[in-house]
């Protein structure tokens, strides 16, 4: 498997999302999700921004170039499977922002 498809499923696996899940949210196939988790077919650059927007991480640690990767949790009270995937990048992106300003602020 390759090293992008591997952090792909686990990442996947850690938050509890199925592959139908991340292909809705992608607006894919999830028959296209399964071949990149197993290093069949690769991302484009559209798709990586929304992967990495989606487990707050970096395209650096998707691409296997730093390992540094650290989850963040955010609480729904509804099961996993109604969890709206759009919502959980746009809390990460907005937390992202609030971290930066805090930096700015010298907090």
């Amino acid at each position: 498997m390759s090293m992008i498809g591997d952090r792909l499923k686990r990442l996947r696996k850690d938050y509890g999302y199925t592959q139908k899940q991340i292909a809705e949210y992608l607006d894919i196939d999830q028959a296209y999700i399964s071949r990149i988790e197993k290093g069949e077919r690769t991302l484009n650059l559209s798709l990586l921004d929304k992967i990495c927007q989606l487990y707050n991480c970096t395209p650096d640690y998707i691409l296997g170039k730093e390992d540094n990767y650290q989850k963040r949790s955010v609480a729904f009270r509804s099961d996993g499977n109604d969890v709206d995937l759009n919502v959980v990048a746009k809390i990460n992106s907005v937390m992202n922002n609030l971290e930066l300003l805090r930096k700015l602020n010298g907090e």
